[in-house]
């Protein structure tokens, strides 16, 4: 059974921004609320990516808080939840509304199709206001000798009282709505970077070895107007990229390139082409593996029962229209596991000859997974360091058989 989160707490402001004109429409409410006051141990599983407490964007947000906390709620674009339900009440005494969220998140082994509630997007901000908080509230409690800030001439965070957030929280939103919503607020970070990229000549390499039927769907700067840009080819050539996430490497030790669906972001903003050069000519290869795995979807049957997969045609990069739109976790694990029989840039036997041995194994072994493990939560399952490393065993036997 899914696991009931009751959320109070106080807003100095709160407004119903949006509502749909049909019965049990969707809502949107706008809050205004002291950093003090926001819940600790709010879920973000709906997040599609993990919140980082080292990222830039969080120490700067810490910054802020630190020394000038009124400013905030201008530099910052708040947090966006997904609730069950919402209660807003005027507060009795100064004003104000006495808030409660009901969230509902799903249990640690719950196998059905349930994404849950949470924090859709502005994981970061929450996690850099819950760090604040524990500085203050160490402030507060003379746990720690306060030291005073040479520009303010104040303990840091010793004002974070005066800081704001904004919280809009959506109300009536689907399980098959949540992914699209934490899909699509989170991938703002990429684009313009993509963009600057091409201008510096970053992206040259993936055009030459581009296939010419993908290219009319692919775009290299930003208002291109194609469903796909450079950064889901980057993302493709990452799974197999045994530079940056060596299978296994020389120590023994193994990194699964679970970024390409977490923080995909940073991966374009940490590109260079030394690391892709010799991966780079494999990409059409690449592009034939997911090609060869979305037509065994296709066949799956039963696949359309699991919410997360959407019957639907979906148009791939190379022109290729399929029966199914899949979550990325059913796809990007299978790539990863490939870069097993990748040696100094080239594949160790035909890719074709390798799909055939261990392609049907390898989706086989991933639906399982999910099933079992994936919680019905795409987000958590491509997160997971299970569901890549689990995978690699298909190749790595099949390499002990010869």
């Amino acid at each position: 059974m899914p696991t009931k989160i009751t959320a109070p707490f106080f807003a100095t402001a709160a407004c119903q921004a949006y509502k749909e004109d049909k019965e049990s429409g969707r809502v949107i409410w706008n809050l205004t609320v002291p950093v003090c006051q926001i819940p600790k141990e709010l879920p973000l599983d709906p997040n599609a990516r993990l919140a980082n407490e080292n990222r830039r964007t969080v120490k700067s947000m810490l910054d802020t808080l630190a020394q000038k906390p009124e400013e905030f709620i201008f530099y910052n674009n708040g947090i966006l939840i997904v609730a069950d339900s919402i209660q807003v009440k005027d507060h009795a005494v100064g004003g104000g509304f006495e808030i409660e969220l009901l969230l509902i998140s799903p249990d640690e082994g719950q196998e059905d199709n349930f994404i849950g509630n949470g924090i859709v997007n502005g994981g970061h901000t929450y996690t850099a206001i819950m760090k604040a908080r524990s500085y203050y509230e160490k402030l507060k409690s003379k746990v720690t000798k306060p030291k005073l800030n040479q520009q303010t001439g104040k303990p840091d965070y010793s004002e974070l009282e005066d800081a704001s957030v904004q919280i809009f929280v959506l109300v009536n939103i689907s399980q098959d709505e949540i992914s699209n919503i934490s899909r699509y607020r989170n991938t703002s970070e990429s684009v313009e970077e993509f963009s600057l990229k091409n201008l510096a000549g970053e992206w040259d390499i993936i055009e030459e070895h581009l296939p010419s039927e993908c290219k009319p769907y692919v775009a290299f700067r930003e208002g291109g107007n194609k469903p796909y840009d450079v950064t889901d080819l980057v993302r493709r050539l990452a799974c197999i990229n045994n530079k940056i996430y060596p299978w296994q490497a020389s120590d023994g030790s193994r990194k699964n390139p679970s970024a390409t669906f977490t923080a995909y972001g940073t991966l374009i903003r940490k590109w260079k082409k030394d690391d892709f050069v010799e991966i780079v000519p494999l990409l059409k290869d690449i592009l034939y593996i997911e090609e060869r795995l979305r037509h065994v979807y296709d066949t799956r049957k039963g696949l359309s029962k699991l919410k997360c997969v959407e019957k639907k045609t979906y148009l791939f990069i190379t022109g290729t229209e399929f029966n199914h739109t899949l979550p990325l976790p059913f796809v990007f694990p299978i790539l990863a596991a490939f870069r097993v029989f990748i040696k100094d840039g080239k594949w160790e036997k035909p890719v074709e000859q390798l799909w055939d041995k261990m392609g049907n194994t390898l989706i086989d072994n991933l639906l399982t997974a999910y099933k079992n493990e994936g919680r019905g939560n795409p987000a958590f399952f491509g997160r997971s360091a299970s569901t890549w490393s689990n995978l690699l065993l298909v190749p790595m036997q099949l390499k002990l058989m010869e």
